[in-house]
């Protein structure tokens, strides 16, 4: 009973009590840690791989998990820092000790160090259990962590060591010199020694520097209270240094942060991140005290207006669009007049010659056509897409590009599709498995490390395109990394395209995100297409909105090609939102929220043109390629705690979703094949899974990831669809 006793009243217990009552919000930053790595938050968005499997300049190995270390111990001191300046206070023992912030932090290491150990456990587990390491490169890579961790311990307890003085110096120093202080001052000594009383925590033994358990009365001899409080006070001004030297080493990476050796693994930009608003909490409650929820409130009162009111707030551009002509306004008065019968009859008769001529550059008096729709999905859908046309086409012995005429779809896997596309037009192989490579390649840590070091605190960095300047942002990242990962491709306006569509030497692609004001689709191409509001009565609501028409005096045909498929593919909080100029201003949505697969907009196509295809095609190939089961089998629900029967209404209404397009889209189709009969086919393609939770919605995907999506043509029910196109 008298070693429990001695425990529980021990430095470390104390500390953590303390936390647990005074510094929940220190707890908080903790638990995001732990869940995370336990994969018990973000885990279908690939959150948790991003700290197990951290990738650095391309590959995962000793140097990633070196800046991981790096980054945990810097975060880990930024607790400890925090800690000692907010309670440091109430153990006033420690300013008897050598070396007492030294102490603080060794008694304060229980979170630490259970984070750590858990981490580590983790990354074996991971590691070993996936088969994608073997034993040397896995502790090859935790001697990185170790590595990175120790050292940047070593360089901040230095500092400490050399900058903090303990008690004898300060007795010294008040033996040889009488210090004369005014009564302002003395008054405000005397009201930090008795806020030093009050706080006090009944604490009997530490925990010391060398591991020894000694009893806080140990250096008794030196209990000043002035005296202390002159260490914690110089104890604190120090750690204070401590703290905007690491906030400056943040924001001094962003001079580099084009440099792909300063984008560091993901999961240690956030870290960073951590690691700021730790310090940043922490003096908001040091000097605000009491008040510090208060004053929370206020500031977040104050900002919502001027975000509101005064019109704060940074919006993004789409790149080759010109922001300094006067907005184009956006009603019902405008949407209706671009989308009139004559506008929509000059947009089929123009649609009549491109289909005409896709018939003459394929030399049959009647060819059979393919369409072609992709699913959204980030990158795990962008690799399968490209890994299931890649496929299709060896069956079809390189004729897929040119016997289809559409392609339409969302986020992703339009961008796999208008990949291999490109790589069609000029003149590579699309079937080459090395554009698997590159278009798995990640881009996440880029977009991250912006987000850290740009677009949440200041953008001061500017880029030119199409005569136009636009501040350097993560969507300028997210577009600049992925033409670097696919050489170039994709890098053009969307005027280029123009003349290859029309002639029918690529297939059409249509970009289709969401505007979130009304729920309209933005119809994005280079050609008219407001074919696509085809309605035979007035009163029929305007379905989406013919991009260039809209724009047509914002320069709409410089619009980068690239930004066009990062407006469908608005991953939420990554990839940020784009904001068009018109009055009021209109916000783009990614592409799938409307339609996740593309199918409603191909099918608009079929019954527009429904009696020239069927005069002039041999048979219509609706090719489908999905990321997702398109149906699973039902199961009973799982036990709920109160939290989750809190959300089980909005989880459920955003889990059933994709149920709801899909049957949606299934209606349709059949709709349109009672009209084509015979002449209509549909040929589907799943990424499903069987030995591996499904790949994460991410922008970077693990290795056993990639394989994983790689195999799944392999299935046998994406053979049978393979035999069917043969």
């Amino acid at each position: 009973m008298k070693a429990l006793n001695a425990i529980f009243h021990s430095f470390p217990i104390k500390l953590l009590v303390v936390h647990i009552k005074h510094n929940q919000f220190l707890l908080l930053y903790w638990f995001f840690l732990f869940s995370t790595v336990a994969g018990g938050f973000g885990k279908n968005l690939g959150i948790p791989y991003l700290f197990l499997d951290p990738i650095y300049l391309d590959s995962v190995g000793f140097w990633g998990f070196f800046i991981m270390g790096l980054s945990l111990a810097g975060f880990s001191m930024a607790f400890n820092i925090t800690s000692y300046i907010l309670d440091g206070f109430r153990f006033p023992f420690l300013g008897t000790l050598p070396r007492p912030f030294t102490h603080f932090c060794l008694n304060n290491s229980i979170l630490p160090l259970s984070f750590m150990t858990f981490y580590v456990v983790k990354i074996i587990q991971f590691q070993r259990d996936y088969g994608l390491y073997s034993t040397g490169e896995i502790a090859n890579s935790l001697l990185g962590l170790f590595t990175g961790f120790v050292i940047m311990l070593v360089l901040l307890f230095s500092y400490f060591t050399l900058t903090n003085r303990d008690i004898r110096a300060v007795m010294r120093k008040k033996a040889r010199k009488q210090i004369k202080a005014g009564i302002s001052q003395k008054r405000n000594a005397f009201r930090q020694l008795q806020r030093l009383r009050r706080g006090n925590v009944r604490c009997d033994h530490y925990v010391s520097i060398r591991l020894g358990f000694f009893s806080t009365k140990r250096f008794e001899k030196y209990y000043d209270r002035v005296a202390i409080l002159g260490i914690f006070k110089q104890n604190q001004r120090n750690a204070i240094i401590a703290e905007s030297f690491l906030i400056v080493t943040v924001f001094g990476l962003g001079l580099f942060q084009e440099s792909r050796a300063f984008q560091i693994p993901a999961a240690a930009s956030s870290v960073l991140l951590l690691t700021v608003i730790i310090m940043a909490t922490g003096a908001l409650s040091y000097w605000l005290r009491s008040w510090v929820v208060t004053a929370a409130i206020g500031l977040l009162i104050i900002f919502n207006l001027l975000f509101s009111e005064f019109n704060w707030g940074y919006r993004y551009p789409a790149y080759g669009i010109d922001y300094t002509v006067g907005k184009t306004p956006y009603n019902l008065d405008e949407i209706h007049e671009i989308s009139g019968k004559d506008d929509i009859e000059a947009s089929k008769a123009y649609w009549l010659d491109m289909l005409n001529n896709w018939k003459a550059k394929t030399g049959q008096e009647k060819p059979k056509m393919h369409l072609i729709a992709v699913s959204g999905g980030g990158q795990r859908s962008a690799l399968w897409t490209t890994n299931v046309l890649q496929h299709i086409d060896s069956v079809k012995q390189g004729q897929l590009m040119n016997e289809t005429f559409l392609i339409t779809g969302a986020s992703g896997g339009l961008i796999g599709a208008a990949f291999y596309r490109e790589l069609f037009w000029l003149g590579n192989d699309p079937r080459n498995s090395i554009h698997r490579h590159e278009i798995g390649n990640q881009i996440l840590n880029p977009l991250i490390f912006k987000l850290l070091i740009n677009d949440i605190f200041l953008k001061v960095k500017s880029f030119e395109y199409a005569g136009q300047r636009y501040k350097v942002e993560r969507g300028h990242t997210f577009e600049q990394n992925l033409a670097k990962n696919l050489n170039g491709a994709l890098d053009r306006p969307l005027a280029d395209y123009r003349s290859p569509e029309y002639r029918g030497e690529i297939p059409a692609l249509l970009v289709s995100p969401l505007i979130t004001n009304d729920g309209r689709k933005l119809y994005i191409s280079p050609h008219p297409v407001s074919f696509l509001n085809y309605r035979d009565e007035e009163n029929t609501i305007v379905q989406g909105v013919d991009f260039r028409s809209l724009l047509r005096e914002h320069q709409p045909d410089s619009l980068r090609f690239l930004t066009a498929l990062r407006m469908s593919a608005t991953f939420p909080y990554v990839v940020p939102t784009i904001t068009l100029p018109t009055e009021p201003p209109i916000q783009i949505a990614d592409a799938g929220i409307s339609d996740n697969y593309g199918i409603v907009d191909g099918l608009i196509f079929l019954n527009v043109f429904k009696e020239w295809i069927m005069e002039n095609t041999s048979e219509v190939v609706f090719i489908t390629i999905r990321d997702s089961s398109k149906e699973d089998e039902l199961t009973a629900p799982e036990p709920q705690n109160v939290m989750e029967r809190f959300f089980s209404p909005i989880q459920s209404v955003y889990k059933s979703w994709d149920k709801v397009q899909t049957i949606k889209n299934d209606q349709w189709y059949e709709l349109t094949k009672e009209i084509f009969g015979d002449h209509l086919k549909r040929v589907e393609f799943q990424y499903t899974y069987q030995t591996l939770n499904r790949a994460s919605l991410s922008w970077r995907l693990t290795e056993f990831e990639k394989q994983n999506i790689v195999e799944s043509i392999h299935l046998p029910e994406n053979q049978r669809a393979l035999q069917k196109l043969k």
